[in-house]
């Protein structure tokens, strides 16, 4: 979890992952300082939001990511001149099974990149983290006060067995569709309802007759 060459190991990261996912960290340095906490000054994208991905704009992030994807967090500060750069990236020990976490530099620059390799699918309740931020001159990391997390990508229901009565069945092109059941009773009880209707039509004109 140490740092690591950047032109070595992300061209490399990348290269062996399956699925590259950025998560943006935006942050108001100017109020985060004046404030001395990242409570209302941290907003947090990621580019999976297709894939399941929610909270984008809050300071709690769910990123949905795979076994073998590469998560890479990155920071934008929301006034240009002001400096932030991402310090740490806090997971517990725990889930080290789970995540191969690197940092790196962006050659020729000096912006700071955190990464994530997954090794596994992750657990059901997922891997919470908070960042740590470096801003302007503070000598202490501001780190975000609520946790985001990775979490599995949701199950894909295509292949699940459709529910009772809601089969579709192929027929012939010249085929006269089967009606269910319950359409059976209904067009059962319509002729039998429309059959005593004409029944006291004749018993009445008789009637009338006499």
């Amino acid at each position: 979890m140490g740092e690591v060459d950047t032109a070595t190991a992300r061209s490399g990261s990348d290269a062996n992952a399956k699925r590259v996912i950025t998560v943006i960290g935006l942050v108001d340095v100017v109020g985060a300082l004046a404030e001395d906490a990242l409570g209302r000054d941290l907003y947090l994208f990621d580019d999976n939001k297709a894939g399941g991905s929610s909270g984008h704009g809050t300071s709690c992030l769910r990123t949905c990511a795979d076994a073998e994807d590469l998560v890479v967090w990155e920071v934008m500060p929301l006034e240009c001149e002001a400096f932030a750069r991402i310090d740490d990236v806090l997971i517990d020990d725990k889930y080290a099974p789970y995540i191969d976490l690197e940092s790196g530099v962006y050659d020729p620059s000096s912006v700071v990149y955190w990464a994530a390799r997954i090794l596994k699918p992750l657990p059901p309740e997922g891997v919470p983290y908070r960042l740590a931020f470096r801003m302007g001159s503070r000598p202490e990391p501001l780190i975000a006060e609520v946790s985001s997390l990775l979490v599995g990508t949701p199950e894909d229901e295509a292949g699940l067995p459709p529910e009772p009565g809601t089969e579709i069945t192929e027929t012939a092109p010249d085929a006269k569709p089967v009606p269910s059941a319950a359409a059976a009773s209904k067009a059962s009880a319509s002729k039998k309802s429309s059959a005593t209707s004409e029944a006291d039509d004749v018993g009445s004109s008789k009637g009338a007759r006499k």
